[in-house]
């Protein structure tokens, strides 16, 4: 008798195409490939795959941790919120749990009790102990974040502005506010 070697193990990317086969997407209307710039496997989902809104969760699944990204751009767009609402609960009990370590959850304001968006952010600042205006502006309706430079106490700066920085994502993820930075590329010294 001649012994045969036993079948290789699949692989990952072999077992999340299964998975997305399972969700009901068509053979070849998906790639499931690991790519370096990522550090990740990346799943790209074209739209002969026949993906609705229908599967997100199953994909979510299959994909567990991996990237996932969708040619079409609104189903892309859609995906994401789909994400991101699932991660909101887990999102929304970190944030409080930094503001209560950090003593800002006593008086946080609530957006409700703002006429204008510009005046809920002022109201941020004020509570992390910040000049109003001096770190937040409105762009369209969503809040940027835009501390100035370090001054001398870098210490001080890092925690009045990580303090901010804290309460600012936890108002986005709670009113459903987009929230974005102006980037460090402003400034040259």
């Amino acid at each position: 008798m001649i012994d045969v070697p036993p079948e290789p193990l699949p692989t990952q990317e072999q077992v999340i195409e299964q998975r997305l086969l399972d969700c009901g997407l068509n053979p070849g209307g998906f790639t499931v490939k690991y790519e370096d710039y990522l550090q990740s496997i990346e799943i790209v989902i074209e739209p002969s795959a026949g993906a609705t809104s229908v599967n997100f969760a199953c994909i979510r699944e299959a994909a567990g941790y991996e990237v996932v990204r969708f040619q079409d751009g609104e189903m892309f767009a859609a995906y994401m919120d789909f994400a991101l609402e699932l991660a909101r609960p887990e999102m929304m009990a970190m944030y409080e749990g930094r503001l209560k370590e950090a003593g800002l959850w006593e008086g946080f304001p609530d957006r409700e009790d703002f006429g204008s968006l510009l005046e809920y952010a002022e109201a941020l600042e004020v509570h992390a102990g910040i000049e109003p205006g001096s770190a937040l502006r409105i762009l369209g309706g969503g809040i940027l974040f835009d501390p100035p430079s370090a001054s001398h106490n870098y210490a001080d700066f890092t925690e009045r502005y990580s303090n901010l920085l804290s309460m600012v994502a936890y108002a986005a993820t709670k009113d459903r506010v987009s929230f974005g930075f102006v980037g460090n590329e402003r400034v040259a010294d």
